[in-house]
């Protein structure tokens, strides 16, 4: 079995910075999404599962409908594999309550008047991120344990909490812990991947320009998104 982690705006400086050993492993460093005009999420883990640039797709459907495209397995590196698990991924099988959920509690931040009333919608857009972030991982973990020959777990809870908390350096290293320790019990060749970094903007969080990725056995040098499709299959046959 190989087994993906897929964090969405895991940033590689904060990897080093909070010493994410397990999330480090042997290898790791940063990949190039220079290609791509911005990095963003359906995009990036279009491309990631199909192989190719897919951001004019994705764009020509527009800001918010293309969080409803679904891309069909055939099109996907998936299809390689006998009986592969795919946790939660956007453009695949992203749950998109949980998403317009968040996106309505951040839009009513950002329009509220008051930090009284700011502090409360923070509060509940962060209960609802880590609630869902508990039920990810509760899945991840019990496909481990199927008869699988590849498991992808997708999380979202570094980008989601990011973006109204990055300067919380206490609430980030938290984060970061976790996914540590979730890498850590992984007892399979593992492959980490982020589609984008983040960056701070102020007391909150934007993409970055690069992603990070990181292997047990193998140097990847600066992939591009659109290799992972060959470096995980291949990785799978080591």
């Amino acid at each position: 079995m190989i087994v993906v982690l897929a964090i969405d705006a895991l940033e590689y400086d904060l990897v080093e910075k909070f010493q994410c050993r397990h999330l480090m492993q042997i290898h790791y460093g940063k990949t190039d999404i220079s290609e791509f005009s911005e990095p963003r999420t359906m995009v990036l883990w279009s491309s990631f599962m199909t192989g190719k640039n897919m951001e004019n797709e994705i764009l020509a459907i527009g800001d918010k409908e293309m969080w409803n495209s679904r891309i069909e397995t055939g099109r996907t590196f998936f299809s390689g594999f006998k009986n592969p698990a795919i946790i939660d991924l956007p453009g695949y099988n992203y749950d998109l309550r949980q998403h317009e959920a968040e996106r309505t509690l951040l839009r009513k931040f950002f329009d509220a008047q008051g930090n009284p009333e700011k502090e409360t919608i923070r509060e509940s857009y962060n209960r609802l991120a880590f609630d869902y972030h508990k039920k990810i991982k509760k899945e991840f973990s019990s496909a481990l344990e199927g008869p699988h020959d590849m498991v992808l777990g997708y999380f979202s809870i570094v980008d989601v909490i990011g973006h109204l908390n990055f300067g919380n350096a206490f609430l980030m290293k938290m984060i970061y812990r976790d996914l540590d320790e979730l890498a850590g019990m992984i007892n399979h060749p593992l492959l980490v991947l982020s589609d984008h970094g983040m960056k701070p903007v102020g007391i909150f969080g934007d993409h970055s320009e690069y992603g990070f990725w990181s292997s047990g056995s193998t140097d990847l040098g600066l992939p591009k998104i659109t290799d992972f499709p060959k470096i995980v299959t291949d990785l799978s046959r080591t």
